[in-house]
């Protein structure tokens, strides 16, 4: 299905490492707007956090996940260019 949906719209898949920590899109940008809206919560259960987290999941427009995507060949060069010696924070 992910595949049908790359050709569909077009992209162009880039290599890269098999798992290069800097290249998760989930690391640099949907947890950094995760841990913003989570910041300064406080939950007494583990109920609590899941739900705030799929509240938060279920309030992010299609538009918002893309941006994340679109990100990736910039931050992917900048890897390539500093020879994977990046670190983002």
């Amino acid at each position: 299905m992910t595949g049908w949906i790359l050709y569909k719209l077009e992209w162009e898949l880039m290599q890269h490492p098999p798992y290069s920590q800097d290249m998760v899109p989930s690391d640099f940008y949907l947890f950094s707007h995760l841990q913003l809206h989570l910041d300064g919560a406080i939950f007494n259960s583990n109920e609590e956090v899941l739900n705030e987290v799929h509240l938060f999941l279920d309030s992010r427009t299609p538009q918002f996940f893309a941006e994340g995507i679109e990100k990736l060949p910039k931050r992917w060069q900048t890897i390539v260019d500093l020879n994977r010696d990046y670190h983002p924070h």
